[in-house]
């Protein structure tokens, strides 16, 4: 066959001339990329000081060097592998992604149920005003399919060389981007390619916001995540999407845990008459002169090898009783919550009960145990917030503030000295957080969890037999059982091998008594629970447990604690009431209602008012009247999610006057109940009775002879 030399030598010429294009290609982009570097770091050193900081001087750890095709688009090759980021075209690369991340028909919102308003609180009964208005009218509209032309939050896994951030925006208003990118190296590539310095420009001329999670790894990944969402506006969640960028393991692993632990991002924000009454009940034990804890107190100084128990009412405490019943002289016992009610009947008494929860039905779980004798000199520790019925049972009683409460946001930031009593961290969602957090805030260095199961392996053995949960013949209360089995869905590592059901609350008390731990290194704690896996403790059978400890003088060590530890508050309700910044509240309160009243019912009006009013709360959060913050950021963050939920649910034309107009006139009117009601805070102490006592078993002074 013959060859046509000239066709050759054409295919030859061509490849000689893309060559050469490719060369002046590159010759231009070597000139050009480092002038876009100095750009975008003057950029930063402007809006993100903290990046500049980072790659002023920046070494990559990985080799690569930047090249291009005839097309001139700057692309990555990694000189270990040899490998481009992108093909032939980054650009459409980048441009098709987004289309099609656009036009998913996926994004995340919430769903609102109907609550039970057992104590007629004003933040229920409108959220649940809310719900039947979305049930009823929702049913009849259209509803959103693919991405709208905005979008409340974006979750970005991976910067690339950022060439798909245009496009997006291109595509889309996103009021709050969050970016993902664990290749320090890559995120150094992309202030050599992506246009940052216009990028910020925009953003800032537009209030939109940007968070860089750069370096990340899942163990710091979430802690950083909420933090950055607390300060921006925790409700933005409810509506967002998320999609990675380029494959890499790093990246798939922050995905996987961003999707297995979400729910801590709707976590723990709290409710305004919650709120009320905290500062009530705080006021009043306050008033009442309960000693409160004191900042640097620890056991260990003067009892330096005691140990201490954590006794929690989970399942496993029933195989613990033995144990604990033989052993109860060699350790300061501290039973946690409705663990008593199980330690009585087995014939313990504990030598502190810790309780966290501030409704009155607390105080009134200690009227079943019909035996105010057992009761009387235990020593009773709790947070500030709890209901003040509680001292009627106890002859000493010592109280921590609880961190992020009101009422200790009041009292630190306008009262000289309080800085000399301690708070307590971590103490929530359980009591057993707050058994745990006064263990190690006391000066404990070795702690032993017992019944702190934080879930269960069988739905009808889901507490301590022993328990008040269970009718005299150890078998489980129907309507207690429902309550608690309801919502256990979660499979978690179990302590001792195996997975245990839990529930969102079950997780987020794990995280944090995780949490506690790694702040407490010097603790030795040891999980003698049948139950949840919690990193930082040792798993470690109760029977396992050394048999070295000596017998506790305790009345020696509690006298010692009480004593020392614990001080009344020297101040009154007046002075406390002279703090409340009433008229501060009233004017926040009527700026927001005034705004409401006018907001044309527009996706973008109303994210941009939701975004002001947020940044109200958060500038009052760093003044003297930070506790109004506390007050309100939960129950914002709950009705600007619903909000929020409903503007990006829903495409029809119909939707402003059927439900959004209807759902901004409910949430007014919440706003209106608020301003009314905090007036009288300091005495929304609550007095109402909770139907659900009525379900657990009555205890006998007939208990176990052993009880002492």
């Amino acid at each position: 066959m013959s060859v046509n030399i000239d066709t050759v030598l054409a295919k030859a010429e061509q490849e000689v001339l893309r060559l050469q294009q490719q060369a002046e290609q590159e010759a231009a982009m070597a000139a050009a990329l480092p002038l876009r570097f100095e750009q975008n770091m003057a950029a930063f050193r402007q809006h993100i000081p903290h990046i500049a900081d980072i790659y002023e001087a920046y070494q990559p750890t990985r080799p690569f060097r930047f090249f291009c095709n005839e097309n001139g688009i700057p692309n990555l090759l990694w000189l270990d592998e040899n490998t481009a980021l992108y093909g032939a075209d980054p650009f459409q690369s980048a441009q098709e992604q987004i289309n099609q991340v656009l036009n998913r028909p996926f994004i995340h919102r919430f769903n609102f149920g109907m609550s039970n308003n057992l104590i007629n609180q004003v933040h229920v009964q409108y959220l649940n005003k809310l719900c039947e208005l979305y049930k009823n009218v929702g049913e009849k509209l259209n509803k959103l399919t693919g991405v709208p032309d905005s979008i409340p939050m974006v979750m970005m896994f991976g910067v690339g060389l950022g060439y798909q951030i245009s496009y997006l925006y291109e595509k889309c208003n996103v009021k709050n981007l969050l970016i993902f990118e664990p290749d320090l190296d890559l995120f150094y590539a992309s202030l050599f390619t992506f246009d940052w310095h216009s990028l910020l420009q925009h953003l800032n001329r537009e209030n939109l916001g940007l968070h860089l999670f750069l370096g990340q790894d899942e163990d710091s990944l979430m802690e950083d995540l909420i933090t950055t969402l607390h300060k921006r506006g925790d409700f933005w969640i409810s509506g967002m999407f998320a999609f990675w960028h380029y494959p890499s393991e790093k990246i798939f692993s922050l995905v996987k845990c961003v999707e297995k632990e979400f729910y801590l991002l709707k976590a723990g924000w709290g409710f305004f008459d919650d709120n009320l009454f905290a500062l009530a009940h705080s006021a009043k034990n306050i008033e009442n002169r309960i000693p409160f804890l004191r900042e640097g107190k620890s056991i260990s100084s003067a009892y330096p090898d005691l140990p201490a128990m954590v006794i929690g009412n989970g399942p496993s405490l029933d195989e613990a009783i033995p144990f604990i019943k033989k052993n109860k002289e060699k350790f300061i016992l501290f039973a946690c919550g409705s663990s008593i009610t199980a330690l009585h009947k087995a014939g313990v008494k504990p030598d502190v009960i810790v309780v966290v929860e501030r409704n009155k039905s607390t105080a009134d779980f200690f009227k079943l145990l019909n035996d105010d004798d057992y009761l009387r000199d235990i020593l009773f520790l709790s947070v500030d917030v709890i209901h003040p019925a509680c001292r009627q049972y106890f002859n000493r009683m010592g109280l921590g503030f609880k961190l992020c409460e009101p009422m200790s946001y009041l009292l630190m930031r306008n009262v000289d000295d309080m800085s000399d009593f301690a708070q307590l961290s971590r103490a929530n969602p359980f009591v057993g957080n707050t058994g745990l957090s006064y263990a190690v805030t006391l000066g404990f260095k070795d702690i032993y969890l017992c019944g702190i199961d934080n879930g269960y392996k069988n739905s009808q053995h889901h507490h301590s037999k022993y328990s008040a949960y269970y009718d005299d013949e150890g078998e489980p209360i129907e309507q207690l059982t429902e309550l608690v089995i309801n919502s256990g869905d979660v499979p978690v590592p179990g302590n001792f091998g195996g997975e245990v059901t839990a529930n969102r609350l079950f997780c987020v008390s794990i995280k944090a008594m995780e949490s506690l731990l790694k702040l407490n290194p010097e603790v030795r704690c040891y999980n003698c629970s049948d139950g949840a896996y919690i990193q930082g403790s040792t798993p470690l059978r109760i029977n396992a447990i050394s048999n070295d400890f000596n017998a506790i003088d305790k009345k020696v060590v509690l006298d010692h604690i009480h004593d020392n530890f614990f001080s009344p508050i020297e101040i009154d309700k007046n002075k406390i009431s002279s703090l409340m910044a009433f008229d501060v509240f009233d004017m926040l309160l009527d700026r927001i209602i005034s705004d409401w009243r006018v907001v044309e019912p527009e996706k973008d009006d109303i994210s941009e008012l939701m975004q002001k009013h947020f940044e109200y709360l958060t500038y009052v959060s760093a003044t003297r009247q930070a506790h109004i913050h506390r007050v309100l950021v939960g129950s914002i963050n709950y009705y600007f999610s619903f909000i929020n939920t409903i503007i990006y649910t829903f495409d029809d034309v119909n939707m402003k006057d059927d439900i959004v107009v209807p759902a901004i006139g409910i949430m007014i009117d919440f706003f209106e109940a608020v301003r009314a009601s905090y007036p009288k805070a300091l005495d929304f102490i609550d007095d109402l009775d909770c139907e659900i006592l009525e379900f657990y078993r009555k205890g006998s002074i007939n208990r176990s002879p052993i009880c002492s």
